[in-house]
Protein backbone atom coordinates (compact mmCIF):
# COMPACT_ATOMS: atom_id res chain seq x y z
CA UNK A 1 0.00 0.00 0.00
CA UNK A 2 2.44 2.15 0.63
CA UNK A 3 4.10 1.72 -2.71
CA UNK A 4 0.63 2.52 -4.04
CA UNK A 5 0.28 5.84 -2.67
CA UNK A 6 3.83 7.51 -2.75
CA UNK A 7 3.29 8.31 -6.59
CA UNK A 8 -0.35 9.56 -5.89
CA UNK A 9 1.88 11.39 -2.59
CA UNK A 10 4.71 12.88 -4.96
CA UNK A 11 2.87 13.78 -8.18
CA UNK A 12 1.21 17.50 -6.47
CA UNK A 13 4.17 18.21 -4.97
CA UNK A 14 6.37 17.64 -7.90
CA UNK A 15 3.40 19.76 -9.97
CA UNK A 16 3.67 22.66 -7.28
CA UNK A 17 7.53 22.59 -7.66
CA UNK A 18 7.29 22.93 -11.49
CA UNK A 19 4.90 25.73 -11.61
CA UNK A 20 6.47 27.43 -8.55
CA UNK A 21 9.61 27.54 -10.91
CA UNK A 22 7.96 28.85 -14.06
CA UNK A 23 6.46 31.53 -12.23
CA UNK A 24 9.70 32.24 -10.45
CA UNK A 25 11.27 32.03 -14.63
CA UNK A 26 8.56 34.56 -15.79
CA UNK A 27 10.13 37.35 -13.63
CA UNK A 28 12.01 39.38 -16.13
CA UNK A 29 16.30 39.76 -15.48
CA UNK A 30 15.56 43.72 -15.02
CA UNK A 31 12.65 43.17 -13.50
CA UNK A 32 14.48 40.83 -10.66
CA UNK A 33 17.79 43.06 -10.53
CA UNK A 34 14.91 46.19 -9.50
CA UNK A 35 13.73 43.64 -6.76
CA UNK A 36 17.02 42.81 -5.47
CA UNK A 37 18.02 46.62 -4.96
CA UNK A 38 15.44 46.46 -1.83
CA UNK A 39 17.89 45.27 0.68
CA UNK A 40 18.26 44.94 4.58
CA UNK A 41 21.05 47.21 4.80
CA UNK A 42 18.77 50.36 2.88
CA UNK A 43 15.97 49.81 4.86
CA UNK A 44 17.71 49.75 7.93
CA UNK A 45 20.21 52.90 6.91
CA UNK A 46 16.64 54.75 6.08
CA UNK A 47 14.75 53.38 9.38
CA UNK A 48 17.40 54.31 11.63
CA UNK A 49 17.26 58.16 10.89
CA UNK A 50 13.63 58.16 10.53
CA UNK A 51 12.64 56.49 14.08
CA UNK A 52 16.03 58.02 15.65
CA UNK A 53 15.21 59.93 19.36
CA UNK A 54 16.56 63.28 17.11
CA UNK A 55 12.94 62.95 15.48
CA UNK A 56 11.25 62.60 18.57
CA UNK A 57 8.65 60.44 17.44
CA UNK A 58 7.38 62.55 14.07
CA UNK A 59 3.88 63.92 15.99
CA UNK A 60 1.78 65.64 13.83
CA UNK A 61 3.00 68.93 14.15
CA UNK A 62 6.23 68.92 15.54
CA UNK A 63 10.01 69.91 13.87
CA UNK A 64 10.66 65.91 14.22
CA UNK A 65 7.55 65.25 11.38
CA UNK A 66 9.23 68.39 9.07
CA UNK A 67 12.49 67.01 9.25
CA UNK A 68 11.32 63.36 8.27
CA UNK A 69 9.17 65.29 5.19
CA UNK A 70 11.96 66.70 4.00
CA UNK A 71 13.88 63.26 4.41
CA UNK A 72 11.19 61.66 2.25
CA UNK A 73 11.31 64.33 -0.46
CA UNK A 74 15.44 63.88 -0.37
CA UNK A 75 14.93 59.99 -0.96
CA UNK A 76 12.29 60.65 -3.71
CA UNK A 77 14.31 63.36 -5.48
CA UNK A 78 17.54 60.91 -5.46
CA UNK A 79 14.84 57.73 -7.15
CA UNK A 80 14.10 60.63 -9.94
CA UNK A 81 10.67 60.76 -8.99
CA UNK A 82 8.89 63.96 -10.34
CA UNK A 83 7.38 66.20 -7.75
CA UNK A 84 4.06 65.55 -6.78
CA UNK A 85 2.61 68.07 -4.62
CA UNK A 86 1.75 71.73 -4.81
CA UNK A 87 5.38 72.62 -3.59
CA UNK A 88 7.46 70.70 -4.99
CA UNK A 89 7.15 67.16 -3.45
CA UNK A 90 4.81 68.61 -0.91
CA UNK A 91 1.14 69.19 -0.40
CA UNK A 92 0.48 72.00 2.15
CA UNK A 93 -1.67 71.57 4.11
CA UNK A 94 -2.91 74.64 6.21
CA UNK A 95 -4.60 73.41 9.74
CA UNK A 96 -5.46 75.18 13.10
CA UNK A 97 -4.04 72.38 16.00
CA UNK A 98 -7.18 72.74 18.16
CA UNK A 99 -6.62 72.22 21.98
CA UNK A 100 -9.01 71.97 24.04
CA UNK A 101 -8.78 72.80 28.04
CA UNK A 102 -10.18 70.69 30.50
CA UNK A 103 -13.43 71.17 31.93
CA UNK A 104 -13.76 73.72 34.56
CA UNK A 105 -17.63 73.70 35.97
CA UNK A 106 -20.04 70.44 36.66
CA UNK A 107 -22.90 69.14 34.06
CA UNK A 108 -26.67 70.19 35.50
CA UNK A 109 -28.93 67.52 34.24
CA UNK A 110 -32.78 68.95 35.23
CA UNK A 111 -35.47 67.26 35.38
CA UNK A 112 -38.43 69.14 37.07
CA UNK A 113 -37.23 69.82 40.30
CA UNK A 114 -34.73 66.98 40.39
CA UNK A 115 -31.42 67.88 39.41
CA UNK A 116 -28.28 65.47 38.98
CA UNK A 117 -24.78 67.14 38.74
CA UNK A 118 -21.68 65.25 36.49
CA UNK A 119 -18.65 66.53 38.04
CA UNK A 120 -15.94 67.94 35.36
CA UNK A 121 -13.19 65.31 36.02
CA UNK A 122 -15.69 62.94 34.08
CA UNK A 123 -16.13 65.27 31.00
CA UNK A 124 -14.34 66.01 28.20
CA UNK A 125 -14.23 68.68 25.91
CA UNK A 126 -14.01 66.88 22.49
CA UNK A 127 -14.39 70.30 20.41
CA UNK A 128 -15.88 73.68 20.54
CA UNK A 129 -14.67 77.21 18.07
CA UNK A 130 -15.65 79.15 21.13
CA UNK A 131 -16.33 79.58 24.79
CA UNK A 132 -19.90 78.91 25.40
CA UNK A 133 -22.96 78.62 27.99
CA UNK A 134 -25.57 76.15 27.68
CA UNK A 135 -28.43 76.94 29.95
CA UNK A 136 -31.25 74.02 30.36
CA UNK A 137 -30.90 73.18 26.61
CA UNK A 138 -33.81 71.04 25.91
CA UNK A 139 -32.37 66.99 25.83
CA UNK A 140 -32.61 64.95 22.80
CA UNK A 141 -31.80 61.57 23.36
CA UNK A 142 -30.76 59.18 20.46
CA UNK A 143 -30.10 55.43 20.75
CA UNK A 144 -27.29 55.58 18.21
CA UNK A 145 -24.90 57.66 16.11
CA UNK A 146 -26.93 57.01 12.96
CA UNK A 147 -27.62 59.81 10.59
CA UNK A 148 -31.05 58.40 9.31
CA UNK A 149 -32.55 59.25 13.31
CA UNK A 150 -31.76 62.69 12.23
CA UNK A 151 -34.04 63.12 9.18
CA UNK A 152 -36.72 65.35 9.90
CA UNK A 153 -36.12 66.30 13.26
CA UNK A 154 -35.41 70.12 14.58
CA UNK A 155 -32.34 70.09 16.18
CA UNK A 156 -32.38 74.06 17.19
CA UNK A 157 -31.36 74.69 20.69
CA UNK A 158 -30.97 71.02 21.87
CA UNK A 159 -28.44 69.05 23.76
CA UNK A 160 -28.29 66.40 21.51
CA UNK A 161 -27.12 62.50 24.25
CA UNK A 162 -25.85 59.45 22.05
CA UNK A 163 -23.78 56.62 23.09
CA UNK A 164 -20.52 56.67 21.39
CA UNK A 165 -19.72 53.44 19.74
CA UNK A 166 -18.90 50.32 20.82
CA UNK A 167 -15.25 48.72 20.34
CA UNK A 168 -17.17 46.16 17.40
CA UNK A 169 -18.87 49.16 16.09
CA UNK A 170 -15.56 50.86 15.53
CA UNK A 171 -14.71 48.10 13.48
CA UNK A 172 -17.86 47.60 11.54
CA UNK A 173 -17.49 49.72 8.68
CA UNK A 174 -20.85 50.89 7.84
CA UNK A 175 -21.29 51.95 11.84
CA UNK A 176 -17.84 53.54 10.99
CA UNK A 177 -19.31 55.84 8.34
CA UNK A 178 -23.11 56.61 10.08
CA UNK A 179 -21.04 57.62 13.20
CA UNK A 180 -18.73 60.09 11.21
CA UNK A 181 -21.59 61.02 9.06
CA UNK A 182 -23.82 61.77 11.91
CA UNK A 183 -21.23 63.71 14.12
CA UNK A 184 -20.39 66.14 10.93
CA UNK A 185 -24.18 66.83 10.89
CA UNK A 186 -24.98 67.62 14.21
CA UNK A 187 -21.81 69.95 14.49
CA UNK A 188 -22.95 72.13 11.45
CA UNK A 189 -26.26 72.03 12.93
CA UNK A 190 -28.20 74.74 15.63
CA UNK A 191 -28.03 72.44 18.40
CA UNK A 192 -26.78 73.84 21.83
CA UNK A 193 -24.54 70.69 22.26
CA UNK A 194 -24.01 67.43 21.29
CA UNK A 195 -23.08 64.88 24.18
CA UNK A 196 -21.20 61.35 23.73
CA UNK A 197 -21.46 58.81 26.28
CA UNK A 198 -18.81 56.61 26.25
CA UNK A 199 -16.79 54.02 28.60
CA UNK A 200 -13.78 54.08 26.18
CA UNK A 201 -12.07 57.14 27.09
CA UNK A 202 -10.09 58.09 30.10
CA UNK A 203 -12.56 60.51 31.97
CA UNK A 204 -11.49 64.60 31.64
CA UNK A 205 -8.47 63.37 29.50
CA UNK A 206 -7.27 66.58 27.61
CA UNK A 207 -8.69 66.59 23.88
CA UNK A 208 -6.82 67.89 20.53
CA UNK A 209 -8.21 68.10 17.18
CA UNK A 210 -6.13 69.17 13.65
CA UNK A 211 -8.77 70.61 11.27
CA UNK A 212 -8.67 72.27 7.87
CA UNK A 213 -7.75 76.03 8.80
CA UNK A 214 -10.94 76.85 6.72
CA UNK A 215 -13.15 74.51 8.54
CA UNK A 216 -12.16 76.10 11.66
CA UNK A 217 -13.08 79.36 11.09
CA UNK A 218 -16.44 77.62 10.36
CA UNK A 219 -19.45 77.72 13.48
CA UNK A 220 -19.17 74.33 15.35
CA UNK A 221 -21.28 72.85 17.60
CA UNK A 222 -19.66 72.11 21.24
CA UNK A 223 -19.00 68.20 21.91
CA UNK A 224 -18.34 66.92 25.10
CA UNK A 225 -17.36 62.93 25.81
CA UNK A 226 -19.25 61.96 29.27
CA UNK A 227 -17.57 59.26 31.28
CA UNK A 228 -20.30 58.97 34.15
CA UNK A 229 -22.61 56.44 35.60
CA UNK A 230 -24.72 58.89 36.76
CA UNK A 231 -25.02 60.27 33.20
CA UNK A 232 -26.08 57.01 31.82
CA UNK A 233 -28.49 56.60 34.05
CA UNK A 234 -30.06 59.59 33.86
CA UNK A 235 -30.70 58.35 30.26
CA UNK A 236 -31.57 54.80 30.70
CA UNK A 237 -34.74 55.51 32.98
CA UNK A 238 -35.75 58.37 30.45
CA UNK A 239 -39.44 58.13 29.50
CA UNK A 240 -40.99 59.92 26.28
CA UNK A 241 -40.95 63.37 27.72
CA UNK A 242 -37.91 63.75 27.06
CA UNK A 243 -38.54 67.63 26.71
CA UNK A 244 -38.96 68.24 29.97
CA UNK A 245 -35.44 67.05 30.60
CA UNK A 246 -32.37 69.90 30.19
CA UNK A 247 -28.51 70.17 30.23
CA UNK A 248 -26.65 72.91 31.31
CA UNK A 249 -23.02 73.48 31.26
CA UNK A 250 -20.17 75.96 30.12
CA UNK A 251 -17.56 74.95 27.73
CA UNK A 252 -14.18 76.32 27.81
CA UNK A 253 -13.16 78.44 24.62
CA UNK A 254 -10.01 76.46 22.82
CA UNK A 255 -6.45 77.37 22.07
CA UNK A 256 -5.62 77.20 18.72
CA UNK A 257 -2.47 77.95 16.35
CA UNK A 258 -2.13 77.52 12.93
CA UNK A 259 0.42 75.42 11.29
CA UNK A 260 1.37 73.59 8.34
CA UNK A 261 1.63 70.18 7.67
CA UNK A 262 2.87 68.10 4.65
CA UNK A 263 1.75 64.96 2.44
CA UNK A 264 5.04 63.91 0.50
CA UNK A 265 4.28 62.97 -3.27
CA UNK A 266 6.63 61.52 -5.89
CA UNK A 267 5.21 60.39 -9.05
CA UNK A 268 6.88 57.55 -11.50
CA UNK A 269 5.28 58.77 -14.74
CA UNK A 270 3.58 55.43 -16.49
CA UNK A 271 5.09 54.57 -20.30
CA UNK A 272 1.93 53.77 -21.57
CA UNK A 273 0.82 56.68 -23.91
CA UNK A 274 -2.68 55.83 -22.38
CA UNK A 275 -2.38 54.31 -19.42
CA UNK A 276 0.04 56.81 -17.75
CA UNK A 277 -2.90 59.12 -17.59
CA UNK A 278 -4.10 56.73 -14.51
CA UNK A 279 -2.60 55.94 -11.56
CA UNK A 280 -1.53 53.43 -8.76
CA UNK A 281 -0.68 54.46 -5.26
CA UNK A 282 1.65 53.11 -2.55
CA UNK A 283 1.02 54.97 0.48
CA UNK A 284 2.22 54.93 4.31
CA UNK A 285 1.95 57.25 7.05
CA UNK A 286 5.06 58.58 8.41
CA UNK A 287 3.73 60.50 11.55
CA UNK A 288 3.48 58.77 15.03
CA UNK A 289 2.48 59.66 18.69
CA UNK A 290 5.61 61.81 19.76
CA UNK A 291 6.27 61.87 23.33
CA UNK A 292 4.65 61.31 26.59
CA UNK A 293 3.82 64.65 26.25
CA UNK A 294 1.86 65.07 23.25
CA UNK A 295 1.01 61.14 23.11
CA UNK A 296 -1.37 62.86 26.28
CA UNK A 297 -2.52 65.55 24.07
CA UNK A 298 -4.35 62.98 22.35
CA UNK A 299 -5.83 60.96 25.24
CA UNK A 300 -3.40 58.65 25.53
CA UNK A 301 -2.52 57.74 29.41
CA UNK A 302 1.50 57.81 28.96
CA UNK A 303 4.44 57.63 30.86
CA UNK A 304 8.13 57.70 30.72
CA UNK A 305 9.96 54.84 31.29
CA UNK A 306 13.23 55.36 33.09
CA UNK A 307 14.30 58.25 30.80
CA UNK A 308 12.83 57.31 27.81
CA UNK A 309 10.09 59.26 27.09
CA UNK A 310 9.98 59.10 22.86
CA UNK A 311 7.63 57.17 20.93
CA UNK A 312 10.24 56.34 17.83
CA UNK A 313 7.09 54.41 15.79
CA UNK A 314 9.86 52.21 13.75
CA UNK A 315 7.31 49.59 13.09
CA UNK A 316 4.18 51.87 13.48
CA UNK A 317 4.41 53.08 10.87
CA UNK A 318 8.03 53.63 10.12
CA UNK A 319 8.63 50.08 8.66
CA UNK A 320 5.63 51.16 5.74
CA UNK A 321 7.03 54.35 5.32
CA UNK A 322 10.91 53.25 4.38
CA UNK A 323 9.50 50.85 2.55
CA UNK A 324 7.46 52.98 0.00
CA UNK A 325 11.09 55.07 -0.45
CA UNK A 326 13.19 51.42 -1.37
CA UNK A 327 10.50 50.58 -3.34
CA UNK A 328 9.90 53.71 -5.11
CA UNK A 329 13.92 53.79 -6.35
CA UNK A 330 13.42 49.70 -7.46
CA UNK A 331 10.46 50.44 -10.03
CA UNK A 332 12.28 54.05 -10.96
CA UNK A 333 14.66 51.29 -12.53
CA UNK A 334 12.96 49.72 -14.31
CA UNK A 335 12.89 50.44 -18.02
CA UNK A 336 10.42 51.19 -19.46
CA UNK A 337 8.68 52.21 -16.75
CA UNK A 338 5.14 50.30 -15.88
CA UNK A 339 2.40 51.57 -17.91
CA UNK A 340 0.52 53.46 -15.66
CA UNK A 341 2.05 56.15 -13.40
CA UNK A 342 2.72 55.33 -10.16
CA UNK A 343 2.13 57.62 -6.64
CA UNK A 344 4.17 57.04 -3.96
CA UNK A 345 2.66 59.16 -0.99
CA UNK A 346 3.23 59.37 2.66
CA UNK A 347 0.86 60.87 4.64
CA UNK A 348 0.81 63.04 8.11
CA UNK A 349 -1.57 62.92 10.68
CA UNK A 350 -2.78 59.00 10.89
CA UNK A 351 -2.42 59.14 14.06
CA UNK A 352 -4.30 61.60 14.88
CA UNK A 353 -7.24 60.24 12.94
CA UNK A 354 -6.58 59.40 9.90
CA UNK A 355 -5.72 63.40 9.03
CA UNK A 356 -3.33 63.24 6.00
CA UNK A 357 -5.27 60.51 3.83
CA UNK A 358 -8.20 62.53 4.38
CA UNK A 359 -6.86 65.98 3.29
CA UNK A 360 -5.75 64.00 0.06
CA UNK A 361 -9.45 62.60 -0.64
CA UNK A 362 -11.22 66.07 -0.18
CA UNK A 363 -7.71 67.65 -1.96
CA UNK A 364 -6.17 65.02 -4.70
CA UNK A 365 -3.57 66.15 -6.42
CA UNK A 366 -4.71 63.84 -9.35
CA UNK A 367 -7.40 62.33 -10.48
CA UNK A 368 -9.51 60.35 -7.96
CA UNK A 369 -11.64 58.50 -11.09
CA UNK A 370 -8.52 57.70 -12.59
CA UNK A 371 -6.74 56.46 -9.81
CA UNK A 372 -7.46 52.74 -9.61
CA UNK A 373 -5.98 51.32 -6.71
CA UNK A 374 -4.09 52.40 -3.55
CA UNK A 375 -1.93 49.66 -1.42
CA UNK A 376 -1.37 51.04 2.13
CA UNK A 377 1.44 49.47 4.06
CA UNK A 378 1.38 49.34 7.58
CA UNK A 379 3.82 47.69 10.05
CA UNK A 380 5.26 45.34 7.68
CA UNK A 381 9.10 45.27 9.71
CA UNK A 382 8.20 43.30 13.14
CA UNK A 383 7.59 39.50 13.17
CA UNK A 384 7.22 38.59 16.23
CA UNK A 385 3.68 38.97 16.23
CA UNK A 386 1.53 38.44 19.19
CA UNK A 387 -0.05 35.51 17.49
CA UNK A 388 3.29 34.25 17.01
CA UNK A 389 6.16 34.95 14.60
CA UNK A 390 5.42 36.29 10.98
CA UNK A 391 8.96 35.55 8.67
CA UNK A 392 7.52 35.05 5.06
CA UNK A 393 4.08 35.92 5.37
CA UNK A 394 1.98 38.83 4.94
CA UNK A 395 -1.91 39.56 5.33
CA UNK A 396 -4.40 42.45 3.99
CA UNK A 397 -7.00 44.46 5.54
CA UNK A 398 -10.12 44.03 3.44
CA UNK A 399 -8.79 40.38 1.96
CA UNK A 400 -11.71 39.42 0.16
CA UNK A 401 -12.94 43.10 -1.02
CA UNK A 402 -10.93 43.31 -3.85
CA UNK A 403 -8.51 41.99 -6.74
CA UNK A 404 -5.73 43.97 -5.07
CA UNK A 405 -4.90 40.66 -3.11
CA UNK A 406 -4.90 38.64 -5.96
CA UNK A 407 -2.01 40.38 -7.40
CA UNK A 408 -0.57 39.90 -3.99
CA UNK A 409 -1.00 36.74 -3.43
CA UNK A 410 0.65 35.79 -6.83
CA UNK A 411 3.52 37.91 -6.58
CA UNK A 412 3.92 36.08 -2.74
CA UNK A 413 4.10 32.78 -5.05
CA UNK A 414 6.46 33.81 -7.17
CA UNK A 415 8.92 35.24 -4.02
CA UNK A 416 8.52 32.98 -1.64
CA UNK A 417 5.61 35.05 0.89
CA UNK A 418 2.53 33.48 1.44
CA UNK A 419 -0.05 36.02 1.12
CA UNK A 420 -3.14 35.20 3.72
CA UNK A 421 -6.36 36.18 5.14
CA UNK A 422 -6.21 36.61 8.80
CA UNK A 423 -9.92 36.04 9.65
CA UNK A 424 -9.96 38.15 12.74
CA UNK A 425 -8.05 41.45 11.86
CA UNK A 426 -8.87 41.55 8.42
CA UNK A 427 -12.39 43.30 8.09
CA UNK A 428 -11.98 45.23 11.71
CA UNK A 429 -8.82 46.63 10.48
CA UNK A 430 -10.22 47.61 7.13
CA UNK A 431 -10.85 51.31 8.27
CA UNK A 432 -8.57 52.15 10.72
CA UNK A 433 -5.54 53.02 8.28
CA UNK A 434 -5.18 55.21 5.40
CA UNK A 435 -6.36 53.35 2.79
CA UNK A 436 -10.31 54.14 4.18
CA UNK A 437 -10.13 57.20 2.62
CA UNK A 438 -9.49 56.15 -1.04
CA UNK A 439 -12.07 53.40 -0.22
CA UNK A 440 -14.98 55.64 0.87
CA UNK A 441 -13.93 57.55 -2.43
CA UNK A 442 -14.77 54.15 -4.50
CA UNK A 443 -10.78 53.26 -5.04
CA UNK A 444 -10.23 49.45 -4.62
CA UNK A 445 -7.57 50.31 -1.50
CA UNK A 446 -6.40 47.77 1.32
CA UNK A 447 -3.71 47.85 3.92
CA UNK A 448 -0.61 45.10 3.65
CA UNK A 449 0.80 44.43 7.06
CA UNK A 450 2.99 41.40 8.55
CA UNK A 451 1.83 41.63 12.66
CA UNK A 452 -1.56 43.24 13.06
CA UNK A 453 -0.08 43.17 16.64
CA UNK A 454 2.95 42.69 18.44
CA UNK A 455 5.57 43.86 21.69
CA UNK A 456 5.16 47.51 21.97
CA UNK A 457 2.78 48.55 20.07
CA UNK A 458 2.17 52.37 20.58
CA UNK A 459 5.05 51.72 23.37
CA UNK A 460 8.31 53.45 23.88
CA UNK A 461 10.00 49.92 23.06
CA UNK A 462 9.42 50.02 19.40
CA UNK A 463 12.64 51.26 17.97
CA UNK A 464 14.60 50.75 14.73
CA UNK A 465 16.69 47.93 16.44
CA UNK A 466 13.89 45.35 17.23
CA UNK A 467 12.76 45.36 13.08
CA UNK A 468 13.59 41.91 11.36
CA UNK A 469 15.05 43.86 8.09
CA UNK A 470 15.74 40.49 6.29
CA UNK A 471 12.14 39.66 6.58
CA UNK A 472 10.73 43.45 5.76
CA UNK A 473 13.21 43.36 2.68
CA UNK A 474 11.29 40.09 1.26
CA UNK A 475 8.40 41.38 1.96
CA UNK A 476 9.07 44.76 -0.03
CA UNK A 477 10.19 42.86 -2.99
CA UNK A 478 6.96 40.99 -3.00
CA UNK A 479 4.80 44.18 -2.60
CA UNK A 480 6.96 45.84 -5.58
CA UNK A 481 6.11 42.82 -8.05
CA UNK A 482 2.88 43.08 -6.95
CA UNK A 483 2.26 46.55 -7.80
CA UNK A 484 4.65 46.65 -11.02
CA UNK A 485 2.03 43.73 -12.39
CA UNK A 486 -0.93 45.84 -11.13
CA UNK A 487 0.73 49.03 -13.20
CA UNK A 488 0.83 47.10 -16.51
CA UNK A 489 -2.41 44.98 -16.26
CA UNK A 490 -4.68 47.29 -18.54
CA UNK A 491 -7.47 45.87 -16.42
CA UNK A 492 -7.89 48.10 -13.37
CA UNK A 493 -8.47 46.15 -10.20
CA UNK A 494 -12.29 45.89 -9.00
CA UNK A 495 -14.29 45.45 -6.29
CA UNK A 496 -15.61 42.44 -5.37
CA UNK A 497 -18.91 42.45 -6.25
CA UNK A 498 -19.66 39.01 -4.64
CA UNK A 499 -19.13 40.23 -1.00
CA UNK A 500 -21.90 42.52 0.62
CA UNK A 501 -19.60 44.52 2.61
CA UNK A 502 -17.94 46.04 -0.27
CA UNK A 503 -21.19 47.26 -1.28
CA UNK A 504 -20.48 50.96 -0.42
CA UNK A 505 -17.18 51.69 -1.39
CA UNK A 506 -18.97 50.41 -5.08
CA UNK A 507 -21.53 52.57 -5.05
CA UNK A 508 -19.15 55.61 -4.34
CA UNK A 509 -16.87 54.41 -7.15
CA UNK A 510 -20.14 54.15 -9.75
CA UNK A 511 -20.80 57.87 -8.72
CA UNK A 512 -17.36 58.63 -9.05
CA UNK A 513 -16.94 56.94 -12.56
CA UNK A 514 -20.73 58.62 -13.31
CA UNK A 515 -19.37 62.29 -12.29
CA UNK A 516 -16.53 61.55 -13.99
CA UNK A 517 -18.24 60.73 -17.34
CA UNK A 518 -20.64 63.59 -17.30
CA UNK A 519 -17.46 66.20 -17.47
Amino acid sequence: MKRLRLPVFCAPIFCAVVLFSQTRATIAPSVRRALNSITAANLKGDLSFLASDTLEGRYTPSPGLDVAAEFIASQFREAGLQPGGDQDYFQMAHMVDRRMPAAQSAMTLQEGAQTTTVPPQFITIADADAAAKVERAPVLVLKAKDPALLNGVDLSGKAIVVPGPTPAERRDIDAFRKSRAFDQEVSRSSAALEVTTSQMRAAGAPAARLIEADEAKQRRVPSVIVTSDELQKWIDHAGENNAARTISMEIPGPEDKNVVVRNVIGVLPGSDPTLKATYVMLTAHYDHIGTTETAGRSGLNRKAAGNDHIYNGANDDGSGTVSVIEIAKALANISPHPKRSLIFMTFFGEERGLLGSQFYGRHPRFPVAQTVADLNLEQVGRTDSMEGPQVNTASLTGYDYSDITKYLEAAGRALGIKVYLDAKASDPYFTRSDNAALALLGVPAETLTVAFDYPDYHGLGDEWQKIDYDNMARVDRMVALGLLNMANNPKPPQWNAENPKTLPFREAQKKLLGEAHTQ
